[in-house]
């Protein structure tokens, strides 16, 4: 079970990695790491189990730096919606709706008024069952998030003619508990951290070709 929630945790990290587009005008799915696959090749339970996943909160209070913006988050605030399908995936897990559970109850709400009034739809005459109860319940955060852990680079220009490449590692943290319903128990914790890797490829030139005539151009790319 430890080993199973390892590698939900793995998962949930690596959506935070980026790669480099091949082509921008086409849309493309979001690309998986090895660590999606050994989840959802895992073998075959013999029952799923009900879980609950209510919000993995974002507990680093960091800040993507100037210029990207000093308001945006440097963590995904999706944690937890990628956190149910990785667990939905495995095929061990039968996810319950709680993240929008307010919602939900105002729906059945709706559909018990008019069931009682009598104007009700022909899809919802069918009386409302109670809502299932889940076995565990999976909680956590996002623990730590460090910028700028390791950075380096390389490059050589000569006569205004060059090229140069850096890179900089950043490192995030999550924690994922699983709780016992019945009892309250903590059945599992698990730490895990992952580390993300930036870098910057660029060329240029920058030199006079005649009097009075300046050849300046750059190129490059981030990722």
């Amino acid at each position: 079970m430890q080993r199973l929630f390892l590698l939900v945790a793995v998962m949930l990290l690596s959506g935070c990695l980026t790669a480099p587009p091949k082509e921008a005008a086409r849309p493309t799915l979001m690309p998986r790491a090895q660590s999606y696959k050994d989840l959802t090749h895992l073998p075959a339970p013999t029952g799923k189990i009900f879980v609950s996943v209510y919000n993995i909160q974002d507990e680093t209070g960091q800040f993507k730096p100037y210029p990207a913006s000093n308001f945006s988050t440097a963590v995904p605030q999706s944690a937890t919606a990628m956190l149910v399908t990785a667990l939905k995936d495995s095929r061990w897990f039968i996810p319950l709706e709680r993240q929008g559970l307010q919602n939900l109850l105002n729906e059945r709400k709706i559909i018990r008024a008019a069931q009682e009034n009598g104007t009700v739809a022909i899809n919802n005459r069918i009386p409302l069952q109670s809502l299932t109860a889940a076995n565990i319940m999976v909680e956590g955060s996002i623990i730590g998030y460090e910028s700028n852990v390791k950075s380096g680079g390389v490059g050589a220009r000569y006569f205004g003619i060059g090229a140069d490449t850096q890179y900089q590692l950043d490192q995030i943290a999550v924690n994922l508990r699983v709780v016992n319903v019945s009892t309250g128990e903590i059945l599992s914790s698990v730490n895990t951290s992952k580390t993300i890797l930036s870098y910057e490829v660029q060329a240029g030139v920058f030199r006079f070709i005649d009097y009075q005539r300046l050849l300046e151009g750059e190129v490059g790319y981030t990722s």
